[in-house]
């Protein structure tokens, strides 16, 4: 097995990752779910916070600090996929695989990374740092900014759209 990849956000060359390469991401990541895309879409916000990237995730924090972290099935966000991209974002990161039509929508404009399922300690490891950007009323689904520091992803769909989940579209 290869070893991972350590890369910085944004992402200058999205085009050289391939599917299936690991990567150890460090910057930051704008963390958005369902509620809070909604209520983003619906606002005058004209961008994401952090590096261009949106971590589908619904953390728990505690005592100001994340002690979980765990990605969010990302297929139920695909309705929000055009917004997100339009915005300037070019990594999409949660688990499982998207929908045929969210992963027509990421070809030659961003890739979709793959955090670890069921391991929200360990993803919450990585976190150096977090604040709440927006809709602090929505709890875990608050608009945050996460940095993250060595935080372990795989390459699901590349830039070319080659995928792991099935073949190139």
């Amino acid at each position: 097995m290869k070893s991972p990849q350590k890369i910085f956000l944004p992402l200058k060359h999205p085009e050289k990752l391939r599917a299936g390469d690991f990567l150890l991401l460090n910057g930051s990541l704008a963390v958005a779910r369902d509620s809070t895309l909604q209520r983003f879409f619906a606002s005058s916000r004209k961008n994401f916070p952090g590096d261009a990237a949106i971590f589908y995730c619904g953390p728990i924090i505690r005592d100001a600090e994340v002690i979980a972290s765990g990605p969010t099935t990302s297929s139920r966000m695909d309705w929000a996929l055009e917004g997100i991209l339009s915005k300037g974002v070019g990594v999409i990161i949660g688990k499982g695989a998207l929908s045929p039509a969210g992963s027509a929508a990421l070809i030659n404009r961003g890739v979709y990374f793959e955090a670890p399922g069921g391991a929200g300690a360990l993803l919450a490891s990585r976190v150096t740092a977090h604040k709440t950007i927006a809709y602090a009323h929505l709890g875990a689904q608050a608009l945050r900014l996460f940095e993250v520091r060595d935080f372990p992803v795989i390459v699901s769909q590349d830039y070319e759209g080659r995928n792991i989940w099935r073949k190139k579209l």
